[in-house]
């Protein structure tokens, strides 16, 4: 029993140090950074702005991992129930995805949420979003055993609200930059110093610097 109660620890151990690169939170800095320059890009470049948000922070991911950590840590596998989460995760999203858009088309229409949607003047198309995203991101951030995935839920969702008041008063792209780009940049900023004491920690293998196998 002790053997098997180590095991899991073990494990659980070897699943948070995968996050310990910064690459998670460097990618999310990234994605609102994005998030707040999107009204900027979409001006120059017209719908194409929707690969500048879909492309950079997924790339930056999965080369961060390919070329940055796996070198370093190499690839860990991990048991069925820890493998069975993300089927989890995947159901709920779908779920959640469902249901936000039933409630979208509910409220465009008017049949949701009535006359506490009048009261709300007009933001309840951000609320909807903004608090789907804060739970998306929980439900993700605790099935990955994650935390900071729930804190950048919080921000993108919030974002979402605060940047529907603050179009109203400042207007674009300063609504953006403010609930997004601010704290995207602190992200990023957090993101870099994390892979930075990364690199330090975990050099790369001398043979593999050498063969200049990256």
């Amino acid at each position: 029993m002790n053997e098997k109660i180590n095991l899991k620890e073990i494990e659980k151990k070897a699943y948070r140090f995968t996050f310990q690169d910064g690459i998670y939170d460097i990618m999310f800095g990234v994605l609102l950074v994005s998030f707040a320059l999107a009204p900027i890009i979409r001006e120059l470049i017209g719908l194409g702005y929707i690969l500048f948000l879909a492309i950079p922070a997924p790339l930056l991911l999965t080369l961060g991992k390919k070329y940055i950590t796996t070198p370093r840590i190499g690839i860990v596998k991990f048991g069925l129930k820890r493998q069975a989460s993300y089927k989890k995760f995947v159901t709920i999203s779908v779920i959640l995805v469902i249901l936000t858009v039933v409630l979208l088309i509910l409220t465009i229409t008017n049949i949701f949420p009535g006359t506490f949607g009048s009261m709300l003047d007009g933001y309840a198309i951000p609320l909807i979003i903004g608090i789907s995203t804060i739970i998306g991101m929980g439900v993700f951030a605790y099935i990955k055993d994650f935390p900071h995935l729930w804190i950048y839920g919080v921000i993108i969702g919030l974002g979402i609200i605060v940047a529907e008041v603050l179009y109203k008063t400042v207007g674009t792209p300063l609504d953006g930059i403010i609930t997004f780009g601010i704290p995207g940049i602190l992200v990023l900023f957090y993101g870099v110093v994390i892979l930075f004491r990364f690199l330090r920690k975990y050099p790369l293998p001398k043979e593999e610097i050498v063969n200049g196998n990256y």
